[in-house]
């Protein structure tokens, strides 16, 4: 059985993250905006990233924080090298009072820590020749990326499943962090679950959110199954970046084989099981025992 208000009960309790964090989040998201526009000198515009433009952050694990990405876009200017943005954005942090101790550098980014709630990882971007760039200060170089384009792509597959492939990616993202044989970035888990709806299906087929849970599901274990390299996966926006290049490694993809292809047949299980208590019980061994409380 779907059970169908018991899903929605245990996104809205387990799985969601909370509204007022939430909101939280957009307030701070809206001052690192405003400071950056006012002190920023090469300062373009702000836009979400990753998994917080896509709405598919998750409650974290056990109440500790989580991560959240926004793309500063900066004008181009050809005599600075990768790494001087990345030190243009950390230097106008470390001059703010307020973003001073929150600010640490990393590769790609500039992560404010908001201790005990979330990490914002704020992204140099550059426009050059049509195309966008990230700034990785550690090797220096301008890599290839375009979020816009890959949330617009998802958008569009959440639309063919009547906006039911969100509350799917979520449920899929909390099995995730809650299964360590599974381990695998949320980037890397959202495309696999994009790539497995098609642009002209039937929308009617995706009814509820455990149908379209089990028809993702299928597809994707299908795939995992008669695929046994990592070389395939690719942002499907962005062909040139290959995914697992570095996201992911071979050991870790054939555990997360195994691993899926076992939840897989316990979503199944679940999911025909004629009996309404059994079943509800079969789907606590895939999502644990708050589900259906």
């Amino acid at each position: 059985m779907d059970h169908v208000n018991e899903f929605a009960s245990f996104l809205e309790k387990e799985v969601n993250l909370n509204p007022n964090r939430l909101e939280t989040l957009h307030k701070n998201v809206k001052d690192v905006r405003e400071f950056l526009s006012q002190n920023l000198d090469s300062f373009v515009k702000v836009e979400q990233q990753g998994s917080y433009a896509l709405k598919t952050i998750i409650k974290p694990h056990r109440g500790d924080e989580y991560d959240a990405d926004i793309l500063v876009y900066m004008r181009h200017a050809g005599a600075k090298k990768p790494a001087d943005y990345h030190t243009e954005v950390l230097q106008c942090f470390k001059k703010s009072g307020n973003f001073r101790e929150k600010a640490k550098p990393k590769n790609r980014s500039i992560m404010l820590e908001y201790p005990g709630d979330f990490r914002l990882d704020v992204v140099p971007c550059i426009a050059r020749g049509g195309n966008f760039y990230v700034c990785n200060s550690n090797n220096n170089e301008f890599e290839p990326t375009d979020g816009t384009a890959y949330r617009d792509w998802f958008n569009s597959k959440t639309e063919i499943t009547n906006g039911h492939l969100k509350s799917v990616t979520r449920l899929l993202k909390y099995i995730n962090a809650h299964e360590k044989d599974w381990d695998v970035p949320s980037i890397l888990l959202t495309t696999f679950i994009g790539n497995n709806v098609q642009s002209k299906e039937n929308q009617a087929k995706f009814n509820t959110i455990p149908n379209t849970l089990l028809i993702v599901s299928k597809r994707i274990n299908s795939f995992l199954q008669n695929t046994p390299s990592t070389s395939k996966i690719r942002n499907p926006k962005l062909r040139s970046e290959r995914f697992t290049n570095r996201h992911w490694s071979k050991p870790k993809y054939t555990r997360f084989q195994k691993a899926f292809n076992t939840y897989y047949r316990k979503m199944h299980n679940a999911y025909h099981e004629p009996n309404p208590e059994r079943s509800l019980q079969k789907w606590c061994d895939v999502f644990g025992p708050n589900f259906g409380k």
